[in-house]
């Protein structure tokens, strides 16, 4: 427990340090701009678009870039002659990433609520939130296993992001129609988005449960047989071993 500290302290200073904490700050007043201009009919369509978006997208490149940043500082090095373990690792990122997506929250349910007057079920908000961070976690960590540099992990990056994310948000917006967005289910941001939507507006049951099974069996999927098995072959590379 004193190592998972360390480590979630040292995250918490790399966020600090390289500026990538007051990044998502920034994006995050950004979305609330947009929302002062919107009616609230829009709005309350808008709002668990900003979660969905905070939680997949913006984690998933926190994890990317504090990956990259570590390799800068060596840190990856000091890995192999310390005490610390694989799950402590990604235990810490995770961590990170989750009290990030709740500061996120926070700001921007505290912002609508002062701007609009709208709330939203916390009960079902933040598992979701938690749940969602967790999984795109991992996913960030197996893209950045792939990505030799930052470039390729922006590439990559954009590559998750066109095959699946902007398909369920073209759906959302009725851009995609028809019998084909029921299997969006099966990629990871709709199923986010089903469970985070939860909070806003009355869901399905079976449609609800069956993204928050999917998540679970995805997650554990995700760690066992990606996350898990490429951490060795990762230190060994970027310690040059």
């Amino acid at each position: 427990m004193a190592r998972l500290a360390v480590l979630v302290k040292g995250e918490v200073s790399r966020l600090s340090k390289y500026g990538l904490f007051q990044a998502t700050l920034v994006v995050t007043m950004f979305w609330l701009g947009a929302a002062w201009f919107m009616e609230e009919e829009m709005l309350e369509r808008f709002v668990p678009l900003i979660f969905l978006l905070e939680a997949t997208m913006m984690t998933i490149l926190l994890v990317g870039a504090t990956m990259f940043y570590e390799k800068k500082e060596s840190t990856v090095n000091s890995i192999l002659v310390s005490p610390v373990t694989m799950q402590e690792y990604i235990a810490a990122k995770v961590i990170m990433n989750i009290i990030n997506s709740m500061i996120s929250v926070v700001i921007i349910s505290v912002a609508i609520y002062l701007m609009k007057g709208i709330t939203f079920n916390y009960l079902l908000l933040v598992p979701a939130m938690i749940m969602v961070t967790i999984i795109h976690t991992l996913i960030g960590i197996k893209i950045a296993y792939m990505s030799l540099n930052f470039s390729s992990l922006l590439a990559n990056y954009m590559v998750y992001v066109f095959v699946f994310l902007v398909p369920p948000v073209l759906a959302v917006f009725n851009v995609i129609r028809g019998v084909v967005t029921d299997f969006f289910i099966l990629l990871p941001p709709e199923a986010s988005n089903i469970i985070l939507g939860a909070a806003f507006r009355e869901a399905e049951t079976w449609r609800l449960l069956a993204a928050w099974g999917y998540m679970l069996v995805l997650g554990v999927l995700v760690y066992r047989f990606m996350v898990k098995p490429g951490f060795d072959n990762f230190v060994m590379r970027e310690a040059g071993v």
